[in-house]
């Protein structure tokens, strides 16, 4: 992350040698002149708006020229969207720009999904770089989805409609396949169960295109992860893993299509959508790994109801859950 796209509380920190040799060293020549250096105070977080829903306690705050949307699970708070609005067409968040690996293995979606609308970081992102693309971006939470045009900038427009639901029946419903359909319908640290089982994944395959991919976000460091691996292999017929620039999530991208795209052709694609980027396509090629990091011993993920209950059953899972589902105990 380059020093201007920084937390604004990680900006004045003190020079490292290497920012001393490209620039800190002309700075203290001017230091007679100007001052230098001088104490530059934190800018205060300041509350925008708390909103409490069926689903969710929200709060979107801005410090400086960075604003966010937390969940607050038991008085902890969760990032769910952050937008620098110095640069509102960027990804401010690093697993937000290794989420555009769907485009590595599919260049050229036509229609996307979005499930878990947030702050709307990554569907407004695509929506300002991809002007043919069309976006459904669907929200379990009515006060998300408000907070979000409110405070975020989500347009209202023919091409980027947002939609009040639960995810996995708005897939299971929809009469049109999907190019890309991203999964990021996290409720603070954990994503409700009935859409992380096989069911769910075997329900986006039914909803792709022959050539379409799942994009899901995964925390590779969670006892979780060995499972969600497990029943993503179990649905696609191909995978490909990306880890984010921290190292601690994965971007898995989950393909329709019964030929595998290769190493060659994945950076041939990160060259034919680089100019629609503002971060290095080819650098994220790099982040490209084959290596099997879970158990495949672990258990798959299965729903815990019978087909015709999804609807009351998904409505327990997005109010209730964690307790109150089929999660491994291990």
């Amino acid at each position: 992350m380059s020093r201007d796209r920084q937390p604004l509380e990680d900006r004045d920190r003190p020079l490292t040698r290497r920012a001393w040799l490209r620039g800190g060293l002309s700075a203290a020549l001017l230091s007679p002149l100007m001052g230098w250096p001088r104490k530059v105070e934190a800018a205060e977080e300041k509350l925008l708006e708390q909103a409490t829903s069926e689903y969710n306690t929200i709060m979107v705050t801005e410090r400086g020229s960075i604003r966010t949307m937390y969940f607050v699970v038991d008085g902890t708070r969760y990032i769910e969207s952050r937008k620098d609005m110095d640069h509102p067409n960027s990804l401010d968040l690093d697993y937000s720009r290794t989420m555009m690996a769907g485009f590595l293995v599919q260049p050229a979606p036509k229609r996307f999904m979005m499930m878990g609308l947030g702050g709307g970081q990554i569907s407004n992102y695509l929506f300002e770089r991809f002007p043919e693309l069309e976006i459904d971006a669907v929200d379990i939470d009515p006060e998300v989805v408000r907070l979000a045009h409110q405070y975020f900038d989500v347009p209202k427009h023919p091409r980027y409609r947002t939609h009040v639901g639960d995810g996995r029946l708005f897939i299971e419903n929809a009469k049109q396949p999907w190019d890309q359909i991203m999964l990021d319908a996290f409720r603070g640290v954990f994503v409700p169960y009935h859409l992380k089982t096989r069911e769910a994944y075997a329900a986006c395959l039914a909803k792709l295109t022959p050539t379409g991919v799942v994009v899901a976000n995964l925390h590779n460091l969670t006892r979780m992860y060995p499972h969600d691996r497990q029943t993503l292999a179990a649905v696609f017929p191909h995978r490909y893993s990306f880890v984010s620039e921290s190292g601690n999530q994965t971007t898995f991208v989950a393909s329709a299509s019964p030929e595998r795209v290769g190493a060659y052709e994945i950076r041939s694609n990160a060259r034919a959508v680089a100019d629609r980027f503002d971060f290095d396509t080819l650098g994220l090629t790099a982040r490209y790994y084959m290596r099997t990091d879970w158990d495949t011993e672990s258990a798959m993920l299965t729903d815990d109801f019978d087909p015709a209950e999804l609807e009351s059953a998904a409505q327990r899972h997005n109010t209730t859950c964690i307790a109150g589902c089929a999660y491994p105990a291990q």
